[in-house]
């Protein structure tokens, strides 16, 4: 996987100080349409539109400054401090197999300061280190090094699909790289997690798998889809209250500040046959072999697919695999439902 670029490396460098350097040579006003155009002030990217309103001046014109400031900061590209930014630029490409989304390689290289953010997107647009490619159907936006192979991509891209399709389930990064590799000779494992970290159509959940972005398993919609997305996660039963909190926890909402309800989580598994209630506010997946009904009812099928009179001790260690429930509410169960044959050995009553 690429190196991170420390926090320390991020605040070295100022591309803002850089770009105010070069935007001296400007008009006042041509320089303040810049920062607007690019978010530089604060963030915020403004329209030609916006900026025209606000400077008088039609969007054909604030096109034709930005396109000048642009083409005015390329023709500095022997200026060290340039210089400068167009390695980062490579070295940070290069360590990810030649293409970031754009975002990713703001972040990585600018920080969060939106300032930084604002100015490195300057460079980016102007300087010819790399190029960009709007986003389509398969790929986010991205920022490629020159010679990069988007006809590579986009086989890779496709083989890692039909993979999954295969698969029908969300795989472990190392999982999906197996399959891969039985396909696709002499490509790496780093290589290919750079080319699926800039993929909308196959995209990693929480939990680090890989998978169709249209699945459940990747992007879970409903509470019901969150809840059997973080049993099958676990691999275990949970309490209804646990799955509240996991859920919030992981951040399956899309939000920090959305929070669930454990009463609202109860309320939906419980309806819901893909979850079996297996102790007090204790929910299980029915995939796992769990099934519903009362204690009783659990017995009951123990002793129908066993065909023969059980022990005790048998009968609740079978219970036990599928239920959460005390050893006593086994045995009241059996004396007061089942008939025995021997000491300690019961089966079905005659009638049941």
């Amino acid at each position: 996987m690429a190196t991170h670029t420390s926090e320390t490396e991020k605040t070295a460098f100022s591309y803002v100080a850089t770009l105010e350097r070069l935007l001296e040579r400007l008009p006042a006003r041509s320089r303040e349409i810049v920062k607007l155009r690019f978010g530089v002030p604060d963030g915020r990217i403004r329209t030609l539109e916006e900026i025209g309103k606000q400077h008088g001046i039609t969007r054909e014109r604030v096109r034709q400054v930005v396109g000048s400031a642009l083409a005015m900061i390329a023709s500095h590209k022997e200026y060290p401090e340039v210089v400068e930014i167009k390695k980062h630029i490579q070295q940070a490409l290069g360590s990810s197999s030649g293409v970031m989304k754009v975002d990713h390689l703001i972040g990585k290289l600018a920080g969060k300061t939106k300032a930084e953010q604002g100015a490195l997107s300057v460079f980016l647009e102007s300087l010819p280190v790399c190029g960009t490619e709007k986003e389509n159907d398969d790929r986010e936006k991205v920022c490629f090094l020159n010679g990069f192979l988007f006809s590579e991509w986009k086989d890779i891209h496709d083989t890692v699909i039909d993979v999954l399709k295969e698969s029908k389930v969300a795989l472990s990064l190392e999982d999906l790289y197996d399959l891969f590799s039985k396909r696709v000779e002499g490509f790496s494992q780093d290589r290919l997690l750079h080319f699926l970290l800039v993929s909308k159509s196959v995209q990693q959940n929480v939990f680090g798998k890989w998978g169709l972005a249209e699945w459940s398993e990747i992007k879970p919609r409903g509470m019901r889809e969150k809840a059997h997305l973080v049993l099958k996660t676990s691999a275990e039963p949970l309490h209804f209250r646990d799955i509240a909190k996991m859920i919030d926890d992981y951040g399956l909402h899309g939000t920090k500040t959305k929070k669930s309800h454990p009463q609202t989580v109860h309320n939906e598994l419980i309806k819901d046959q893909r979850f079996v209630l297996v102790g007090r506010g204790i929910y299980a997946l029915s995939d796992w072999g769990y099934k519903k009904g009362t204690v009783r009812d659990v017995i009951a099928e123990i002793l129908r697919e066993a065909g023969k009179p059980l022990s005790r001790e048998e009968i609740v260690e079978r219970v036990f695999k599928i239920r959460q429930v005390k050893k006593s509410t086994v045995v009241i169960n059996l004396n007061t439902y089942f008939a025995r044959t021997e000491k300690n050995v019961y089966t079905l009553k005659k009638d049941a």
